[in-house]
């Protein structure tokens, strides 16, 4: 069986260069133990100031941080790509879009406290709700994440906007047609609203790649910042992208 570690579309590595999820395989008793490490939770768990505080703790003691602004942002960061590659996966390959009501919204948390996947209870009637259906869904999470963590909500949602930018790009990439997923991750980014950024797309060595409007604070951890890190010189920025792009 096999299983994504989704912790973002496109992850950093020391040398700048991106990474594709890594995709680790494991046999059917390996795979039933996993799962029963986990927990399963109701969506509207992720509204519980207390789970998440535990959340934003769990994470503070992986990332070896004091800083609960950072931590908070980092399982955003971490939670947003999983929880949205679950609900738009369907968008690109067969056109329809998954209910992201929490309350139908299923997601299992590791035993270190990540959220490690998700599974929507049911499909829109109409591709055309997705967006508000999102945004009413996702505002909750967010407002409490905020509220725990010290994080504001724009840098949330600009992260939310570069999540449904690369888990869209991913999936048209996969099916070909990356074109595909600027035009829908656009749409859908767009229609959400304000306080949501654009969601920003380059094309380099003839790949398309997001540029990132979010910073998930991962240097502040000790780590090297992403290579589409918005915090850049625009130089280096580019230099570091091109890179990517031709790793891809």
């Amino acid at each position: 069986m096999v299983h994504y570690d989704c912790r973002g579309d496109e992850q950093p590595l020391s040398s700048g260069h991106f990474a594709a999820p890594e995709v680790i395989t494991i046999d059917a008793a390996d795979d039933e133990q996993a799962r029963q490490m986990q927990d399963v939770l109701s969506g509207t768990a992720l509204t519980d100031p207390d789970v998440m505080a535990q959340f934003v703790a769990d994470c503070r003691q992986r990332w070896s941080t004091k800083d609960d602004r950072v931590a908070g942002t980092l399982w955003w960061y971490s939670a947003s790509s999983v929880v949205l590659t679950a609900l738009l996966t369907r968008l690109a390959e067969i056109d329809l879009a998954a209910d992201p009501a929490l309350e139908r919204l299923r997601v299992h948390v590791d035993a270190d406290g990540r959220i490690v996947n998700a599974y929507p209870g049911g499909l829109l009637p109409e591709v055309a709700e997705l967006p508000g259906a999102l945004r009413a869904a996702l505002s909750p999470v967010l407002a409490t994440l905020s509220e725990v963590s010290g994080v504001r909500l724009p840098p949330l949602w600009a992260i939310t906007t570069d999540a449904v930018a690369n888990t869209l790009l991913r999936a048209w990439r996969e099916l070909g047609t990356p074109a595909k997923g600027v035009e829908q991750a656009s749409w859908l980014v767009a229609g959400m609203g304000s306080p949501l950024p654009a969601a920003r797309f380059v094309e380099l060595e003839g790949k398309v790649l997001v540029r990132r409007v979010s910073c998930c604070l991962i240097d502040h951890a000790g780590f090297a910042a992403c290579a589409s890190c918005p915090h850049q010189e625009p130089e280096t920025r580019n230099l570091r992208m091109t890179a990517a792009a031709q790793a891809l």
